[in-house]
């Protein structure tokens, strides 16, 4: 018995097309989405801001506002970037492929500071309340792609322009912005 998974097959040319042809619009139509969406989420941290009696909660609203309204412009462009990449992973098996820990240095290893493990929970909570919304959309989006793949049984979480390859894509877009990790996070928490 080998641990090493079997090659995949190639996507023939025409598979290979649609999901390109796939990718493509998901991405323009996300771009417009997430553009709208961030204007909303602007308005309810003033909002938030406004209705807040504590300083620091107040300086925390607008300061998320900020970022958003300073770095819109590259953290949509982050986002575009990582969306394709991811999709292309997904579409080409690359991220089913499991890192080997059995080779890591133990005296190299550390904790994960709380901000990284809040922001992680969050966004998978907004991945299953997408999930939760859309699932019967869901299920027609994951058979298509999987005719598509290959898989004809595709779970959402491996479904390459599923929500967890987008709402991943924004998170670690939404990292990259010059600011406090608590204006990031409060600005995926509106989001949520």
């Amino acid at each position: 018995m080998t641990s090493v998974a079997p090659a995949r097959r190639p996507i023939p040319r025409e598979l290979a097309k649609i999901l390109a042809d796939c990718r493509d619009i998901t991405v323009h139509r996300l771009l417009l989405s997430f553009t709208a969406l961030l204007d909303r989420v602007c308005d309810m941290l003033m909002d938030r801001a406004g209705k807040s009696d504590a300083r620091p909660e107040q300086q925390m609203f607008l300061e998320a506002r900020q970022v958003l309204l300073r770095d819109r412009a590259a953290v949509m462009t982050e986002f575009e970037k990582r969306l394709r990449a991811q999709i292309e992973d997904r579409v080409s098996g690359r991220s089913d492929e499991k890192a080997d820990f059995s080779k890591v240095d133990a005296t190299k290893l550390a904790l994960i500071d709380l901000n990284t493990m809040d922001e992680s929970v969050l966004v998978g909570n907004i991945v299953r309340v997408i999930e939760n919304v859309c699932h019967e959309e869901l299920l027609t989006l994951n058979r298509g792609i999987g005719h598509l793949l290959g898989k004809p049984h595709l779970e959402a979480s491996a479904n390459p322009l599923g929500p967890a390859s987008i709402v991943t894509a924004f998170a670690e877009a939404l990292g990259t912005a010059q600011a406090e990790g608590r204006a990031k996070f409060q600005i995926l928490k509106e989001l949520n």
